[in-house]
């Protein structure tokens, strides 16, 4: 067993085209070559600065309305109108039509959410219908769609407005995840009908947008796929609430997400969910839609229900560790991935088994002997990315051995969610210099290799 190195090696997500917004994306990647059956496993972790994206489009952070929104006090799934006597203005019509909508689709009234399409749009009926279907199979029970600024009216006798949806899967208490899209309405004399509905201006078509979803809820998780794949829910299902048991253990700096998040996609959705092509041995990768809200996606073609417990306690340590972490975090990448690691080798309650790969990298002349290490260099080797990953797994494990678990995570957390540099962190979590503990550290790697 041995780690792949990707390729292209290590390089941040594309954006879709259609956004024009700086994104600061750090990915870093680990994936682990399995003997039998031969095939890849990755796990990967893409962490996005969400709140320059957010900020980049007039939105903030998770919670935040978006500029424009108006803060009325609609019921759940309405986007924030009151409801009283019927609007006379096409804004305050697009603005009721949605808030309809959403109150729809909260209460499975699947007539009234297709109601305000007009009848001359057949694909969009098709496709909105398709949505709500896939949208109830994920139980959602927030929707909250509100327009952005103003909705625009034009000469041609339609109208324009960027709508954002606030909403959750499960329960009502979520962190809300969010979108915003483009949609075009139809005015004729006293109505507005509905003729284009888009998909997520920022990391779309999501899931449900593109797909027909099958879905199974556990207690912790929530595990959806398209129908060629819904057989393998339960057995992965299963596999996925044994690593949320652990990893929730781990979320140390605020609650554990109220269910995690996880798609499992077919070669084409592999392809197309969230507009990003992941090569096709990578077997999964967390995606964060906002600082505290982090969706995973497996590649049906990698992962079945065994790998599955061994690559989400890799992924959802990533979603509990770095909830609410906006910043980039490139300088602390052997603490991110070792931790992630760390957990999972934990879990699987047996020793380190890519020892060898280990002694490769050591013994290749192309260590350098530090511990700090960031993401792999482009064109870093299939053995040199092995290498030091293991190496970032040896070195948190050997944190946790001298210090004690509790003191291993304060340093993650001064050093990686806070940004405090790594010599002025090691005394204040650790009790010794930075230096002192590296050189420990690297002793230990020379030790066993």
């Amino acid at each position: 067993m041995h780690y792949q190195q990707p390729y292209p090696p290590y390089p941040p997500p594309v954006p879709p085209k259609r956004v024009n917004v700086l994104r600061v994306a750090l990915l870093v990647a680990l994936a682990v070559l399995l003997l039998a059956p031969a095939g890849a496993i990755a796990f990967e972790a893409t962490r996005q600065d969400r709140t320059a994206t957010l900020a980049g489009q007039g939105l903030g952070t998770a919670g935040d309305r978006p500029v424009g929104e108006s803060n009325g006090g609609g019921a759940k799934g309405g986007s924030g109108e009151t409801k009283g006597a019927p609007p006379t203005t096409v804004d305050g019509k697009v603005r009721r039509a949605l808030s309809d909508q959403g109150a729809a689709l909260v209460g499975g009234d699947q007539a009234a959410f297709l109601a305000p399409v007009d009848q001359t749009a057949t694909k969009l009926r098709d496709d909105l219908a398709r949505r709500f279907g896939s949208l109830r199979q994920l139980q959602v029970k927030v929707w909250e769609p509100t327009v952005v600024d103003k909705v625009k009216v034009v000469g041609d006798g339609t109208a324009t407005a960027k709508v954002y949806v606030r909403y959750c899967f499960v329960v009502e208490t979520c962190d809300p995840m969010n979108f915003q899209t483009a949609t075009r309405w139809n005015v004729s004399g006293k109505t507005v009908t509905l003729l284009e509905f888009g998909v997520s201006d920022d990391l779309g078509p999501r899931p449900w947008e593109a797909s027909e979803l099958r879905t199974a809820v556990g207690q912790r998780v929530v595990l959806s796929t398209t129908p060629k794949y819904a057989s393998r829910l339960p057995s992965m299902l299963a596999s996925a609430e044994k690593a949320a048991a652990l990893t929730d253990r781990y979320a140390k700096w605020g609650p554990p997400p109220s269910r995690y998040t996880v798609y499992l996609a077919g070669p084409d959705e592999w392809s197309s969910w969230y507009g990003i092509k992941q090569e096709n041995w990578v077997a999964g990768f967390a995606l964060p839609l906002t600082p505290n809200a982090t969706e995973i996606v497996l590649n049906a073609a990698r992962v079945d229900a065994k790998e599955t417990l061994d690559v989400l306690r890799h992924e959802f340590t990533h979603v509990v560790t770095l909830a609410g972490v906006d910043r980039a975090y490139d300088k602390t990448w052997w603490l991110v991935e070792g931790l992630a690691e760390y957990v999972r080798v934990k879990g699987e309650g047996k020793p380190f088994s890519q020892m060898s790969d280990v002694r490769a990298y050591v013994r290749s002349g192309h260590w350098k002997n530090e511990i700090a290490m960031d993401d792999p260099p482009e064109g870093a080797s299939t053995s040199d990315v092995s290498g030091r990953y293991g190496i970032a797994y040896l070195s948190v494990q050997r944190l946790a051995d001298r210090f004690g678990e509790e003191k291993m995570l304060d340093f993650f957390d001064l050093t990686t969610r806070q940004g405090m540099s790594l010599t002025d962190a090691a005394p204040k979590a650790l009790g010794m210099s930075w230096d002192d503990v590296a050189n420990d550290c690297v002793r230990n790697v020379k030790a066993r290799t």
